[in-house]
């Protein structure tokens, strides 16, 4: 029997399991975001989701007026889920670096400010700051700092009372933007689980074991890392594990567990384990509408199918099975020597876990490219004219898709298919599929 939800009846687990779902997916929670709903299932379980939350994953559930936020804890470093603008645009490091800026200085203003109160703040502490900088008569550092305050008006940080920011970016001598600041929204913005000031490396961001812990601490830490890794990524690679986190993986203790939390359904394969996501869980779901979506998916069928061809030559390769460490490392040596951090020569003297290497099927870069321009022959009803006059960027976009989704993934000449990809190996494509 799982250890959670104990308390929860079976004619509110259905509600429970969204409120599991929904903090999962969002966690941070507002009045209006992600809808008008999700903040009043959360706060009607607060205890329950609190004490399971923190058992089975090792997250922390702050609740504040309006607001829920749920601090994770990440076991690596994942540069697959960006921060967004509103059209789908990931943030670069000038959008990355004024949400930062911006969001401490709403901590300095009122109940209520304006957008070009903002950028004249925005501007005084951003050209303080070497190759960065804010000049508001340069339209691309505008459309930077309107994406950044999209960004919080989105999630209700701000709410705009009169006019928009994306008007004063049009014409900031002309508009402007009144805009309501909610503090605790803005609070649990801020949140933290740890001290930026204490870190000295980027392991000390991550869920990693201590040295010192006891043998019972470091197996209940397995068993919270076990539960992480089905949750947060689409699929749990046994290769990518350590042993100890694998022996949960491997068990049926966390079968019984997720699927009370979730009301997801448990699969398990050679290679690994995960959550089937009837319920929408993920940001984004493979396979699903949309012309990037509808050629990953016909160039994953293809790749698999030239992979078992017997009269096509095809190889394997071995790659790491450890994703994000060259980040990490990166992000280590990058450590100022100033301050309480450790030296650039500490960090980048810290030995990075040993990573094994895993055998997957290769595809070389001509084998993808003759598939794709097949594919966009066969089904050319399916691209717009913007498709079939830059194939490269549709090809771009769709492994960019593929990695996302742990079914593929970029190696120097090519691309190597993960295992994940024989779900989708016998895909059929009606003829009515071709005429959309």
């Amino acid at each position: 029997m799982s250890r959670y939800a104990r308390e929860i009846s079976d004619y509110q687990l259905s509600d429970y399991q969204q409120a599991v779902r929904a903090l999962l997916k969002t966690p941070f929670v507002t009045a209006t975001y992600p809808d008008h709903k999700t903040i009043g299932r959360v706060r009607r379980f607060s205890e329950t989701l609190a004490l399971d939350l923190r058992e089975a994953f090792g997250y922390q559930l702050v609740l504040r007026g309006d607001t829920a936020r749920l601090l994770r804890v990440k076991d690596r470093l994942d540069p697959g889920q960006p921060a967004r603008t509103r059209t789908g645009r990931a943030f670069d490091r000038r959008r990355y670096a004024y949400l930062s800026l911006i969001t401490a200085l709403l901590a300095r203003c009122g109940a209520q400010t304006t957008v070009s109160e903002l950028a004249a703040l925005l501007k005084g502490d951003a050209n303080r700051i070497t190759a960065l900088g804010f000049d508001d008569v340069d339209y691309q550092h505008r459309r930077a700092f309107v994406d950044a305050v999209a960004w919080l008006e989105e999630r209700s940080v701000v709410r705009a009372a009169d006019g928009s920011s994306d008007a004063w970016a049009s014409d900031p001598d002309q508009q402007d933007a009144l805009y309501d600041v909610d503090r605790d929204a803005l609070f649990a913005l801020w949140r933290s689980r740890v001290m930026l000031q204490s870190v000295s490396s980027t392991g000390e961001l991550l869920g990693e074991p201590v040295a010192t812990d006891s043998e019972s601490v470091l197996k209940e830490r397995a068993g919270q890392a076990a539960r992480r890794a089905v949750v947060e990524q689409p699929v749990a690679y046994y290769a990518e594990h350590p042993d100890a986190v694998v022996n949960h993986l491997r068990g049926s203790a966390i079968v019984e567990d997720l699927q009370r939390l979730t009301g997801l359904v448990f699969e398990r394969r050679r290679e690994g384990v995960l959550l089937v996501d009837t319920a929408r869980l993920s940001v984004e779901a493979f396979p699903r509408e949309g012309a990037v979506a509808n050629a990953a998916l016909l160039l994953l069928v293809a790749c698999s199918d030239l992979h078992v061809d017997p009269d096509v030559a095809t190889a394997e390769r071995e790659v790491p099975t450890v994703l994000g460490e060259r980040l990490r490392l990166e992000i280590d040596e990058a450590i100022p020597v100033t301050g309480n951090f450790a030296s650039e020569k500490e960090a980048a003297s810290a030995a990075a876990p040993s990573a094994a290497a895993v055998v997957l099927p290769f595809l070389p870069d001509k084998a993808v490219h003759d598939a794709f321009g097949d594919i966009l022959i066969r089904f050319a009803k399916n691209f717009g004219r913007d498709h079939h006059e830059a194939p490269m960027l549709l090809l771009r976009d769709a492994i960019d898709l593929l990695e996302r989704f742990r079914l593929a993934r970029r190696v120097e000449g090519g691309i190597a298919l993960e295992p994940l990809a024989g779900r989708y190996r016998n895909t059929v494509f009606r003829e009515e599929h071709q005429r959309e």
